[in-house]
């Protein structure tokens, strides 16, 4: 027969434990980024019900059979796991990594990590010894406290629930979204092909290549521009300035400013005339909410081609789903050290939704995997300008012949990204496209440390021949991508800025990169604007003198 009391105690830390990780973590994740998910709260939320009643009944009845001390040793660190699992989340996670930021994972300071598992063990020690020398107030701490806890989240849970946005709950019937029904489709006339392979920094180029020194020979026809800065660092804002030439104002709201780039007379004209010049604008990523931020895909409407509304059919991975949202869940949980165990990346919940051959490929495998079954086509209609964003070099998963492999090196990635980009060369030259393509391969931004900062870029104008990729340090940026674009395109591109092949090799210019970051004198995050002439041990200079200027956001992205 059941002692009454420790079925009472063992089903109450059962219940505190299993709830803050199966129900209130994962829902707290999910409403708190519900426009960063394509999958629905109902999606996940039954499942994980009936996982941690499952568990609440196995454990409290394996927990009230123990024989009793070690029934109170159990319940002790069971009890602790969700104490101090609580303070990390509340206290402890105050300068935790984004899911998805570092290509490598979790890496903590080596001192941080130390003094957060300090803590972790005084709570689990002073629990332990209450509950072998102080009976009864053990029982009252753990009983009342995890009471206390238990009614804390079910609060902030119910709060969730009846706050939460209709797009947690419903799908919507018809939105604009960027569709990729021709994601391989190319012009059979003229083409302008932007790649960008995100993270993708010129120090992992240079590591790939002592590697794997034939790595980018399928890129010799290209000029190699060695001394290149993205001008914002970060996916956001960087993807919406290449596409409009835009600078950040931190003075509105992002949504706000994201609005006003793409409404700009001088974007509207550089749109308006390049279909004029018969150009189809083909743009490829599942981060449009970095063009659009909570705008909607609809401002991009007189503008990029492959915008659709028609209905979305999806199909869901479940299984996928309930464990990356539990990992997601523990990686929230559990000290620092063990972080790095439960770091979720890219590539790992942009599988979880799937658009029924209508959506665009973004991880590298993926993209890979479709070009190899099917090859590209052409259409005779119009020009192409295409701007594709792939993962990249964002996550290590990349094995050197394209394909996915759940850990792989810096090296690896980025030699794959080069197997997939001598494919993609490889069906337009079969399609007879290649000599007179214009194409460039480059990054939204760089590494996260200074000697990381500047990014790759390749290009290669219509009938450009080498034996050898020619390699330039003409001082160029992200600003120039827009000038350079209308120019191929045959257009009067001075109105929009200059182009790349307006600067020289060993040309002085004054650039400015901006990086997101925080800074403990100003409550919101803040743009560390570097500005710097020469190349990038110029701007490692600048970096350790500290910022040009500083400027507070009017609110953060993330």
């Amino acid at each position: 027969m059941f002692d009454k009391k420790k079925l009472l105690w063992s089903f109450i830390v059962s219940f505190l434990l299993g709830f803050m990780l199966l129900v209130f973590g994962p829902a707290e994740i999910f409403f708190a980024n519900v426009s960063e998910f394509a999958f629905l709260y109902g999606e996940f939320a039954g499942y994980m019900a009936m996982i941690f009643v499952g568990i609440l009944i196995v454990s409290t009845v394996v927990l009230t059979l123990l024989p009793e001390r070690i029934h109170s040793m159990v319940l002790s660190v069971l009890f602790v796991l969700s104490v101090a699992g609580y303070l990390q989340v509340m206290f402890l996670n105050k300068n935790l990594d984004l899911l998805g930021v570092n290509p490598d994972g979790y890496h903590v300071p080596l001192t941080q990590g130390i003094l957060n598992l300090l803590i972790w063990l005084a709570v689990l020690v002073g629990v332990i010894i209450l509950s072998l020398r102080k009976r009864e107030i053990w029982e009252k701490v753990v009983l009342y406290l995890s009471i206390l806890l238990i009614g804390m989240q079910a609060t902030a849970f119910v709060s969730l629930l009846v706050t939460a946005p209709d797009e947690a709950y419903e799908r919507a019937k018809v939105d604009d979204r960027l569709w990729g029904k021709d994601q391989y489709t190319v012009s059979a006339g003229k083409n302008i092909i932007v790649f960008v392979l995100d993270y993708f920094s010129s120090l992992y180029l240079q590591q790939m290549l002592t590697v794997y020194p034939d790595g980018a020979d399928c890129l010799h026809d290209f000029t190699y521009y060695s001394n290149a800065d993205c001008t914002y660092y970060g996916t956001f804002p960087s993807l919406a300035h290449m596409l409009t030439g835009g600078e950040v104002d931190t003075t509105v709201p992002n949504s706000e400013w994201c609005r006003n780039i793409w409404k700009d007379d001088l974007t509207t004209d550089f749109y308006q005339k390049l279909h004029e010049n018969h150009y189809q604008v083909n743009v490829y990523t599942t981060d449009f909410d970095v063009l659009t931020v909570g705008n909607g895909c609809g401002i991009l409407r007189d503008k990029v081609s492959n915008i659709t509304d028609e209905p979305r059919e999806v199909e869901v991975d479940t299984g996928l789903l309930l464990k990356t949202l539990t990992k997601m869940s523990c990686y929230r949980i559990v000290p620092d050290v063990l972080k790095t165990q439960f770091y979720t990346n890219v590539s790992e919940y942009s599988l979880i939704v799937q658009d029924m051959g209508q959506g665009i490929a973004h991880t590298n495998s993926d993209f890979y995997t479709k070009l190899r079954e099917d090859g590209l086509q052409e259409d005779d209609s119009a020009n192409y300008f295409i701007f594709q964003h792939l993962i990249g070099t964002h996550e290590f998963n990349t094995d050197v012949n394209g394909n996915y492999q759940e850990k792989t090196s810096v090296e690896e990635t980025a030699r794959g990204c080069m197997t997939i980009m001598e494919a993609y060369l490889n069906e337009l030259k079969r399609l007879g496209v290649y000599d007179d393509a214009t194409i460039i391969i480059t990054a939204d931004h760089g590494g996260d440390w200074k000697e990381d900062m500047q990014i790759i870029y390749f290009i290669k104008q219509p009938g450009e021949v080498h034996e050898k990729s020619p390699v330039t340090n003409a001082p160029i940026s992200h600003c120039d991508l827009l000038p350079t674009v209308a120019q191929m395109a045959g257009m009067d591109y001075t109105k929009y800025g200059k182009s790349i092949y307006d600067f020289t090799q060993d040309e002085q210019r004054e650039r400015t990169l901006w990086v997101r970051t925080k800074d403990p004198d100003y409550p919101e995050d803040v743009y560390y604007r570097y500005t710097y002439t020469g190349d990038i041990l110029a701007l490692i200079t600048q970096v350790d003198a500290g910022p040009t200027v500083i400027e507070q956001m009017y609110e953060p992205y993330y």
